[in-house]
Protein backbone atom coordinates (compact mmCIF):
# COMPACT_ATOMS: atom_id res chain seq x y z
CA UNK A 1 0.00 0.00 0.00
CA UNK A 2 1.40 3.74 -0.97
CA UNK A 3 1.99 6.22 1.53
CA UNK A 4 -1.15 8.57 1.75
CA UNK A 5 -0.87 12.22 1.18
CA UNK A 6 -3.45 14.29 0.55
CA UNK A 7 -5.83 11.97 0.50
CA UNK A 8 -3.96 9.88 -2.17
CA UNK A 9 -2.30 6.79 -2.20
CA UNK A 10 1.08 8.03 -4.41
CA UNK A 11 2.67 4.48 -4.90
CA UNK A 12 -0.63 3.26 -6.84
CA UNK A 13 -0.69 6.17 -8.96
CA UNK A 14 2.95 5.86 -9.92
CA UNK A 15 2.79 2.39 -10.10
CA UNK A 16 -0.79 3.03 -12.86
CA UNK A 17 0.87 5.52 -14.91
CA UNK A 18 4.06 3.43 -15.31
CA UNK A 19 1.73 1.03 -16.56
CA UNK A 20 -0.05 3.03 -18.98
CA UNK A 21 3.51 4.58 -19.79
CA UNK A 22 4.48 0.84 -20.76
CA UNK A 23 0.80 0.33 -22.65
CA UNK A 24 1.34 3.55 -25.10
CA UNK A 25 5.15 2.87 -25.63
CA UNK A 26 4.43 -0.96 -26.80
CA UNK A 27 1.60 0.40 -29.10
CA UNK A 28 3.47 3.06 -30.51
CA UNK A 29 6.47 0.75 -31.02
CA UNK A 30 3.89 -1.60 -32.88
CA UNK A 31 2.60 0.62 -34.88
CA UNK A 32 5.70 2.12 -36.06
CA UNK A 33 6.79 -1.58 -37.08
CA UNK A 34 3.39 -1.85 -38.76
CA UNK A 35 4.45 1.24 -40.83
CA UNK A 36 8.24 -0.31 -41.17
CA UNK A 37 6.61 -3.83 -42.30
CA UNK A 38 3.93 -2.62 -44.80
CA UNK A 39 7.08 -0.19 -46.21
CA UNK A 40 9.66 -3.18 -46.68
CA UNK A 41 6.67 -4.89 -48.27
CA UNK A 42 5.90 -2.01 -50.64
CA UNK A 43 9.39 -2.16 -51.53
CA UNK A 44 9.82 -5.32 -52.15
CA UNK A 45 6.37 -5.61 -54.40
CA UNK A 46 8.08 -2.69 -56.61
CA UNK A 47 10.93 -4.56 -56.83
CA UNK A 48 9.28 -7.45 -57.67
CA UNK A 49 7.07 -5.50 -60.12
CA UNK A 50 10.56 -3.89 -61.65
CA UNK A 51 12.05 -7.44 -62.63
CA UNK A 52 8.80 -8.84 -63.99
CA UNK A 53 8.85 -5.98 -66.27
CA UNK A 54 12.60 -5.87 -67.38
CA UNK A 55 12.86 -9.31 -68.38
CA UNK A 56 15.96 -9.11 -70.68
CA UNK A 57 15.64 -10.85 -73.82
CA UNK A 58 17.18 -14.33 -73.68
CA UNK A 59 19.44 -12.79 -76.19
CA UNK A 60 19.58 -9.26 -76.30
CA UNK A 61 21.43 -8.00 -79.38
CA UNK A 62 24.84 -6.32 -77.46
CA UNK A 63 27.51 -6.45 -79.92
CA UNK A 64 28.13 -4.89 -83.34
CA UNK A 65 28.47 -7.55 -84.73
CA UNK A 66 25.01 -9.15 -83.90
CA UNK A 67 23.53 -5.93 -85.27
CA UNK A 68 20.55 -6.92 -87.56
CA UNK A 69 20.08 -4.89 -90.40
CA UNK A 70 16.89 -3.16 -92.00
CA UNK A 71 14.04 -4.42 -94.07
CA UNK A 72 15.29 -4.78 -97.89
CA UNK A 73 12.35 -2.80 -98.90
CA UNK A 74 13.19 0.38 -96.19
CA UNK A 75 15.15 2.52 -98.62
CA UNK A 76 12.62 1.68 -101.27
CA UNK A 77 10.24 3.44 -98.79
CA UNK A 78 12.30 5.87 -97.16
CA UNK A 79 13.04 7.26 -101.01
CA UNK A 80 9.00 7.20 -101.64
CA UNK A 81 8.24 9.19 -98.19
CA UNK A 82 10.93 11.79 -98.48
CA UNK A 83 10.12 12.50 -102.02
CA UNK A 84 6.05 12.18 -101.51
CA UNK A 85 6.73 14.31 -97.97
CA UNK A 86 6.21 17.89 -99.19
CA UNK A 87 2.67 16.86 -101.11
CA UNK A 88 1.09 14.50 -97.88
CA UNK A 89 2.24 17.70 -95.81
CA UNK A 90 -0.61 19.38 -97.07
CA UNK A 91 -3.26 17.16 -97.22
CA UNK A 92 -2.38 15.82 -93.46
CA UNK A 93 -1.89 19.30 -91.83
CA UNK A 94 -5.21 19.84 -93.96
CA UNK A 95 -6.95 16.70 -92.27
CA UNK A 96 -5.72 17.84 -88.61
CA UNK A 97 -7.02 21.37 -88.82
CA UNK A 98 -10.59 20.33 -90.13
CA UNK A 99 -10.47 19.02 -86.38
CA UNK A 100 -10.47 22.42 -85.05
CA UNK A 101 -13.94 24.25 -84.37
CA UNK A 102 -13.81 27.73 -85.98
CA UNK A 103 -14.79 30.50 -83.24
CA UNK A 104 -18.34 32.36 -84.15
CA UNK A 105 -18.61 36.07 -84.18
CA UNK A 106 -21.39 38.02 -84.62
CA UNK A 107 -20.53 41.40 -85.28
CA UNK A 108 -17.74 43.53 -86.80
CA UNK A 109 -15.82 42.23 -89.67
CA UNK A 110 -15.20 38.34 -89.77
CA UNK A 111 -11.56 37.56 -88.80
CA UNK A 112 -9.58 34.90 -91.03
CA UNK A 113 -9.98 31.53 -90.39
CA UNK A 114 -8.31 30.09 -87.43
CA UNK A 115 -7.37 27.14 -89.49
CA UNK A 116 -6.22 29.31 -92.37
CA UNK A 117 -3.76 31.02 -90.34
CA UNK A 118 -2.29 28.24 -88.32
CA UNK A 119 -2.01 26.41 -91.61
CA UNK A 120 0.23 29.40 -93.36
CA UNK A 121 2.13 29.23 -90.07
CA UNK A 122 2.83 25.78 -90.81
CA UNK A 123 4.25 26.66 -94.34
CA UNK A 124 6.21 29.54 -93.17
CA UNK A 125 7.86 27.34 -90.74
CA UNK A 126 7.68 24.41 -93.62
CA UNK A 127 9.75 26.48 -95.89
CA UNK A 128 11.72 28.14 -93.74
CA UNK A 129 10.50 31.90 -95.09
CA UNK A 130 9.82 35.06 -93.65
CA UNK A 131 6.08 36.02 -93.50
CA UNK A 132 6.63 38.44 -96.64
CA UNK A 133 8.10 35.82 -98.98
CA UNK A 134 5.73 33.35 -97.68
CA UNK A 135 3.04 35.08 -99.35
CA UNK A 136 3.28 33.55 -102.97
CA UNK A 137 3.17 30.34 -101.43
CA UNK A 138 0.06 30.89 -99.15
CA UNK A 139 -1.52 32.68 -102.81
CA UNK A 140 -1.14 28.58 -103.74
CA UNK A 141 -2.29 26.98 -100.71
CA UNK A 142 -5.61 29.01 -101.32
CA UNK A 143 -5.91 28.56 -105.42
CA UNK A 144 -5.27 24.59 -104.14
CA UNK A 145 -8.32 24.78 -101.73
CA UNK A 146 -6.31 24.00 -98.49
CA UNK A 147 -7.30 27.42 -97.54
CA UNK A 148 -10.67 30.15 -97.63
CA UNK A 149 -8.16 33.15 -97.86
CA UNK A 150 -4.68 34.80 -98.36
CA UNK A 151 -3.97 36.42 -95.16
CA UNK A 152 -1.65 39.35 -95.09
CA UNK A 153 1.55 38.95 -93.53
CA UNK A 154 1.03 41.55 -90.84
CA UNK A 155 -2.24 39.45 -89.80
CA UNK A 156 0.07 35.86 -90.08
CA UNK A 157 2.64 37.81 -87.70
CA UNK A 158 -0.32 39.41 -85.27
CA UNK A 159 -1.39 35.59 -84.92
CA UNK A 160 2.23 33.91 -83.77
CA UNK A 161 2.69 36.84 -81.37
CA UNK A 162 -1.03 36.19 -79.94
CA UNK A 163 -0.46 33.95 -76.72
CA UNK A 164 -3.70 32.37 -77.03
CA UNK A 165 -2.28 30.80 -79.90
CA UNK A 166 0.47 28.68 -77.62
CA UNK A 167 -2.22 26.41 -76.13
CA UNK A 168 -3.72 25.82 -79.44
CA UNK A 169 -0.54 24.59 -81.21
CA UNK A 170 0.22 22.55 -77.81
CA UNK A 171 -2.99 20.54 -78.66
CA UNK A 172 -2.57 20.01 -82.37
CA UNK A 173 1.37 18.23 -81.42
CA UNK A 174 -0.87 15.76 -79.18
CA UNK A 175 -3.19 15.50 -81.64
CA UNK A 176 -0.76 14.93 -84.61
CA UNK A 177 1.03 12.21 -82.49
CA UNK A 178 -1.79 10.09 -81.56
CA UNK A 179 -1.83 8.30 -84.80
CA UNK A 180 1.05 6.36 -83.34
CA UNK A 181 0.00 5.16 -80.29
CA UNK A 182 -0.21 1.82 -81.05
CA UNK A 183 3.69 1.88 -81.82
CA UNK A 184 4.99 3.50 -79.30
CA UNK A 185 5.42 2.51 -75.59
CA UNK A 186 8.72 4.05 -74.50
CA UNK A 187 9.24 7.49 -74.29
CA UNK A 188 12.79 9.63 -73.81
CA UNK A 189 12.45 13.47 -72.62
CA UNK A 190 14.73 16.03 -72.76
CA UNK A 191 15.50 19.92 -73.34
CA UNK A 192 17.11 22.07 -76.11
CA UNK A 193 17.69 25.72 -76.76
CA UNK A 194 16.34 27.98 -80.11
CA UNK A 195 17.76 31.30 -80.29
CA UNK A 196 16.88 34.51 -82.19
CA UNK A 197 20.98 35.46 -82.31
CA UNK A 198 22.31 33.68 -85.08
CA UNK A 199 26.39 34.41 -84.41
CA UNK A 200 25.76 32.22 -81.05
CA UNK A 201 25.53 28.85 -80.89
CA UNK A 202 23.08 26.60 -78.11
CA UNK A 203 26.34 24.10 -77.06
CA UNK A 204 28.58 27.34 -75.66
CA UNK A 205 25.36 28.74 -73.88
CA UNK A 206 24.89 25.90 -72.08
CA UNK A 207 28.32 24.39 -71.50
CA UNK A 208 30.54 27.46 -72.70
CA UNK A 209 33.40 28.71 -69.62
CA UNK A 210 32.01 32.14 -70.73
CA UNK A 211 28.38 31.83 -69.53
CA UNK A 212 26.52 35.42 -69.49
CA UNK A 213 22.99 36.40 -69.50
CA UNK A 214 22.96 38.17 -72.90
CA UNK A 215 23.51 34.17 -74.04
CA UNK A 216 20.59 33.11 -71.86
CA UNK A 217 18.39 36.36 -72.88
CA UNK A 218 18.35 35.13 -76.44
CA UNK A 219 17.19 31.56 -76.21
CA UNK A 220 14.34 30.30 -75.62
CA UNK A 221 14.24 26.03 -74.19
CA UNK A 222 12.14 23.38 -75.78
CA UNK A 223 11.49 20.24 -73.47
CA UNK A 224 9.84 17.42 -75.21
CA UNK A 225 8.77 13.79 -74.83
CA UNK A 226 9.39 11.97 -78.09
CA UNK A 227 8.13 8.42 -78.86
CA UNK A 228 11.89 5.96 -79.57
CA UNK A 229 10.57 4.42 -82.65
CA UNK A 230 9.72 6.91 -84.62
CA UNK A 231 10.35 10.02 -82.62
CA UNK A 232 7.39 11.65 -82.76
CA UNK A 233 6.55 14.33 -80.32
CA UNK A 234 4.04 13.93 -77.60
CA UNK A 235 4.12 16.73 -75.69
CA UNK A 236 6.01 19.91 -76.07
CA UNK A 237 6.68 23.07 -73.55
CA UNK A 238 8.49 26.16 -74.54
CA UNK A 239 10.23 28.08 -71.22
CA UNK A 240 12.89 30.32 -71.14
CA UNK A 241 16.75 29.17 -71.96
CA UNK A 242 17.79 29.63 -68.39
CA UNK A 243 14.80 27.05 -67.03
CA UNK A 244 15.58 23.44 -65.40
CA UNK A 245 14.49 20.43 -66.76
CA UNK A 246 13.59 18.49 -64.10
CA UNK A 247 10.53 21.07 -62.97
CA UNK A 248 9.10 20.35 -66.79
CA UNK A 249 8.56 16.12 -66.29
CA UNK A 250 5.34 16.95 -64.41
CA UNK A 251 3.57 18.08 -67.88
CA UNK A 252 5.26 16.34 -70.52
CA UNK A 253 4.46 12.26 -68.91
CA UNK A 254 1.23 13.28 -67.77
CA UNK A 255 0.54 14.78 -71.51
CA UNK A 256 2.01 11.44 -73.03
CA UNK A 257 -0.03 9.16 -70.31
CA UNK A 258 -3.04 10.68 -71.29
CA UNK A 259 -2.96 9.47 -74.64
CA UNK A 260 -0.40 6.82 -75.42
CA UNK A 261 0.31 3.61 -73.19
CA UNK A 262 3.55 4.38 -71.94
CA UNK A 263 5.59 2.02 -70.06
CA UNK A 264 8.93 3.49 -69.61
CA UNK A 265 10.28 7.08 -69.36
CA UNK A 266 13.99 7.70 -70.35
CA UNK A 267 15.62 10.64 -69.28
CA UNK A 268 19.06 12.06 -68.22
CA UNK A 269 20.33 13.08 -64.71
CA UNK A 270 18.91 16.23 -65.00
CA UNK A 271 14.83 14.68 -63.93
CA UNK A 272 16.44 12.52 -61.16
CA UNK A 273 14.54 13.25 -58.15
CA UNK A 274 12.24 11.60 -56.19
CA UNK A 275 8.76 13.46 -56.65
CA UNK A 276 9.53 12.65 -60.52
CA UNK A 277 9.92 8.86 -59.98
CA UNK A 278 6.92 8.79 -58.15
CA UNK A 279 4.97 10.77 -60.65
CA UNK A 280 5.88 8.57 -63.37
CA UNK A 281 5.13 5.66 -61.12
CA UNK A 282 1.32 6.25 -60.34
CA UNK A 283 1.00 6.59 -64.16
CA UNK A 284 2.05 3.23 -64.42
CA UNK A 285 5.27 3.43 -66.13
CA UNK A 286 8.87 2.99 -64.92
CA UNK A 287 11.55 5.75 -64.93
CA UNK A 288 14.96 5.10 -66.61
CA UNK A 289 16.85 7.52 -65.49
CA UNK A 290 20.38 7.60 -64.57
CA UNK A 291 21.44 8.33 -60.94
CA UNK A 292 24.13 11.50 -59.82
CA UNK A 293 26.62 10.67 -57.88
CA UNK A 294 25.76 12.23 -54.63
CA UNK A 295 22.40 9.93 -54.89
CA UNK A 296 21.37 7.25 -52.06
CA UNK A 297 19.39 4.55 -51.14
CA UNK A 298 16.81 6.57 -48.72
CA UNK A 299 13.26 5.25 -49.43
CA UNK A 300 11.53 8.16 -48.14
CA UNK A 301 8.53 7.49 -48.69
CA UNK A 302 9.32 6.75 -52.20
CA UNK A 303 9.67 2.50 -52.94
CA UNK A 304 10.18 3.35 -56.55
CA UNK A 305 13.33 5.32 -55.75
CA UNK A 306 14.71 2.41 -53.72
CA UNK A 307 14.22 -0.79 -56.32
CA UNK A 308 15.63 1.55 -59.21
CA UNK A 309 18.40 2.77 -57.23
CA UNK A 310 19.27 -1.17 -56.42
CA UNK A 311 18.50 -2.06 -60.50
CA UNK A 312 20.81 0.91 -61.38
CA UNK A 313 23.46 -0.20 -59.23
CA UNK A 314 23.23 -4.06 -58.87
CA UNK A 315 22.32 -4.05 -62.79
CA UNK A 316 24.15 -1.60 -65.09
CA UNK A 317 24.70 -3.51 -68.14
CA UNK A 318 21.00 -3.93 -68.20
CA UNK A 319 19.95 -0.34 -67.16
CA UNK A 320 22.37 0.71 -70.02
CA UNK A 321 20.84 -1.77 -72.29
CA UNK A 322 16.99 0.02 -71.40
CA UNK A 323 18.27 3.55 -70.70
CA UNK A 324 20.33 3.74 -74.72
CA UNK A 325 16.77 4.33 -76.48
CA UNK A 326 17.52 8.01 -74.85
CA UNK A 327 19.64 8.57 -77.41
CA UNK A 328 16.62 8.98 -79.58
CA UNK A 329 15.73 12.48 -78.01
CA UNK A 330 19.05 14.33 -79.24
CA UNK A 331 18.26 12.48 -82.52
CA UNK A 332 15.02 14.12 -82.43
CA UNK A 333 16.25 17.40 -81.68
CA UNK A 334 18.70 17.23 -84.36
CA UNK A 335 16.44 16.24 -87.00
CA UNK A 336 14.14 19.71 -85.85
CA UNK A 337 17.35 21.63 -86.27
CA UNK A 338 18.67 20.68 -89.50
CA UNK A 339 15.57 20.23 -90.68
CA UNK A 340 14.05 23.48 -89.42
CA UNK A 341 16.40 25.52 -88.23
CA UNK A 342 17.67 26.55 -84.86
CA UNK A 343 17.16 29.97 -84.97
CA UNK A 344 14.18 31.94 -84.87
CA UNK A 345 12.73 34.82 -86.75
CA UNK A 346 10.49 36.38 -84.16
CA UNK A 347 11.78 38.61 -81.60
CA UNK A 348 9.16 38.63 -78.85
CA UNK A 349 9.08 35.82 -76.25
CA UNK A 350 5.37 34.73 -77.24
CA UNK A 351 6.19 34.79 -81.05
CA UNK A 352 9.09 32.76 -79.93
CA UNK A 353 7.12 29.70 -78.33
CA UNK A 354 4.81 29.60 -81.22
CA UNK A 355 7.52 29.74 -83.73
CA UNK A 356 9.00 26.91 -81.84
CA UNK A 357 5.56 25.00 -81.48
CA UNK A 358 4.88 25.38 -85.25
CA UNK A 359 8.54 23.55 -86.04
CA UNK A 360 7.20 20.45 -83.34
CA UNK A 361 4.12 20.29 -85.62
CA UNK A 362 5.96 20.55 -88.71
CA UNK A 363 8.18 17.45 -87.23
CA UNK A 364 5.35 15.29 -86.19
CA UNK A 365 3.59 15.99 -89.66
CA UNK A 366 6.56 14.77 -91.48
CA UNK A 367 7.26 12.27 -89.22
CA UNK A 368 3.35 10.67 -90.11
CA UNK A 369 4.51 10.65 -93.78
CA UNK A 370 7.27 8.56 -93.37
CA UNK A 371 5.20 5.84 -91.31
CA UNK A 372 2.66 5.88 -93.55
CA UNK A 373 5.16 4.23 -96.21
CA UNK A 374 7.27 2.37 -93.53
CA UNK A 375 4.23 0.73 -91.32
CA UNK A 376 0.97 1.42 -93.84
CA UNK A 377 -0.79 3.50 -90.49
CA UNK A 378 -4.03 4.65 -91.23
CA UNK A 379 -4.48 8.23 -89.57
CA UNK A 380 -8.38 9.21 -89.12
CA UNK A 381 -7.65 12.88 -86.68
CA UNK A 382 -11.02 13.05 -86.32
CA UNK A 383 -11.10 9.55 -84.38
CA UNK A 384 -8.08 10.60 -82.40
CA UNK A 385 -9.89 14.27 -81.40
CA UNK A 386 -12.90 12.61 -79.87
CA UNK A 387 -10.36 10.20 -78.09
CA UNK A 388 -8.81 13.06 -76.38
CA UNK A 389 -12.36 15.00 -75.61
CA UNK A 390 -13.51 11.60 -73.99
CA UNK A 391 -10.68 11.78 -71.38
Amino acid sequence: MGVLSGGRLMGTITTHSHKDYKMKRSEKMSIIKSQALSHLEKVEKETEELNRRLAIPPNPQRKITEYQGRDKNYWQKYNAARTSEKRMFYMLLDDLLNVIPQPKTENGRPPVPLKDLIFCGCLKLYNGFSARRISSDMDHAHRMGFTTSTPHFNTLLNFMKDPTTYEILKYLITLSAMPIAEIETDFAMDGSGFGSYQYERWMRVRFGAEKNKRGWRNYVKLHISCGVNTQIITAAEVTHGNRGDSPQLPYLVKQTSANFNAKKYLADKAYSSRKNFQIIRELNALPFIPFKSNSTAKKRSCPIWHAMFHYFTDNQEDFKYHYGQRAQVESCFSRIKRNWGEFLKSKTFEAQQNEVLLKCLCHNIACLVAQIFERDIKINFEDCSKEILSQ
